[in-house]
């Protein structure tokens, strides 16, 4: 499983300037390296001779035709020359994506993006032309793993509400009342033939730390309660997921949702899956991608490099979110504490030590002199971003039989 390649075609970037810098800023995926670190990542795994790859969504930078192009030719079609098969799904960034553009010095260029239509063609070769069975209302389709076991790849995304006229992508997911029929049908249906399910999805199925359907709500899918309960009813037990970025396996409601971090961020995994289908158990392990040769020489390695990128995109979103009257020495306290809790959940089995929670604790106490409430913000999303809950993250066993 490979989740969130964001692959950026290297013509995106005509030139290097303010437009491209004040996208990072705020966005601080290794975009730039992605079709170097995608390379290693697939010439690592060919190694391992995998049967079946998954990759849960976020496949292009912004759903730009030719990022999606590049990814077929450069990187999936020799995975599949190789006897691989490759099942995708779309992401929130993929499809009918106004942030498509190209960048030339301080301009930002719009550039073709793709319809559910495109994505349906392009990736015909990587699920939809094998699928068993599709959903009419979203890019929703069923393929065949092996002859015990299903896969329903559902979309979540919301791109028919995207707004170019107000350069709106919705991060947002949800699963439409006609799509969870289909997926009540599918599981039906297999599981009288006598096959298990497994399902996957860009969006996360179950809540992955307390509070993220408060602060972070966008990366589940409406409703998660509810459609996790209504899922775990039709006897699907496992559901690979993506989106946040980070690994973290979550149990609610008798579903095991594994979510799959990025190749494009901090610490840059994917996961190895092993399935016995006579004991009906998922065995799990991460690997990661840990070296580029273009940064050879740099003063600084990969991990360190995208842990620094990771602790700033969390940083500036916490500078931001504080009151003005909250002075800047205290602003970048709670800034860098919370980049480091948002670092360490991205990698998974978030471990605390003493001089975290030492540092977790002063940056609250100062930042509760300025305000109450944001102390009191500050202090659960520390708290619950930097603690790991069972199952472990990274490598484990879990049963997907009924």
């Amino acid at each position: 499983i490979m989740s969130d390649v964001h692959l950026m075609a290297p013509e995106l970037l005509k030139s290097e300037g303010k437009a491209f810098e004040n996208y990072i800023v705020h966005d601080r995926k290794m975009l730039v390296q992605s079709p170097e670190l995608l390379d290693s990542a697939c010439t690592n795994v060919i190694k391992f001779h995998p049967q079946v790859i998954l990759i849960t969504g976020d496949l292009t930078k912004d759903g730009e035709l030719v990022s999606h192009q590049l990814l077929v030719k450069r990187y999936l079609q020799p995975l599949r020359n190789q006897g691989i098969r490759v099942f995708v799904i779309p992401g929130n960034h993929d499809v009918n994506n106004p942030h498509a553009v190209i960048y030339d010095g301080d301009e930002a260029k719009r550039t073709s993006t793709v319809s559910k239509e495109d994505f349906a063609r392009i990736y015909h070769n990587f699920g939809y032309g094998d699928a068993i069975a599709k959903d009419a209302y979203t890019l929703s389709y069923v393929v065949q793993l092996d002859p015990k076991t299903r896969l329903i790849a559902v979309d979540a995304c919301e791109y028919e509400n995207n707004d170019f006229g107000k350069n709106i992508c919705v991060t947002a997911g949800r699963i439409k009342p006609e799509t969870l029929r289909f997926i009540k049908q599918q599981a039906d249906d297999a599981h009288h033939k006598g096959m298990e399910v497994m399902m996957m999805m860009h969006h996360g199925l179950v809540r992955h730390f307390v509070w993220q359907d408060r602060v972070m709500k966008e990366y589940l899918v409406d409703h998660w309660k509810k459609n996790a309960k209504k899922i775990a009813k039709m006897d699907i037990k496992v559901c690979f997921t993506g989106h946040f970025h980070a690994q973290d396996v979550s149990q609610k409601y008798h579903i095991t949702d594994v979510e799959t971090g990025s190749t494009v961020s901090y610490p840059h995994p994917y996961r190895l899956l092993e399935v016995d289908t006579n004991n009906g158990t998922l065995s799990i392990r991460t690997e990661r991608i840990h070296e580029l040769s273009t940064m050879k020489n740099d003063s600084e390695s990969l991990l360190q490099k995208s842990e620094r990128f990771a602790n700033s995109a969390l940083s500036s979103v916490a500078d931001d979110m504080l009151p003005a009257k909250v002075p800047s020495d205290v602003k970048k306290e709670c800034s860098e504490i919370l980049g480091k809790a948002y670092a360490m959940h991205l990698a998974g089995d978030e471990q605390r030590d003493a001089a975290f929670n030492a540092k977790l604790k002063n940056a609250v106490k100062h930042l509760r002199r300025y305000s109450w409430k944001w102390a009191f913000i500050m202090k659960k999303i520390g708290k619950y971003l930097s603690k790991d809950t069972k199952p472990s993250d990274n490598n484990l066993v879990i049963q997907y039989k009924r």
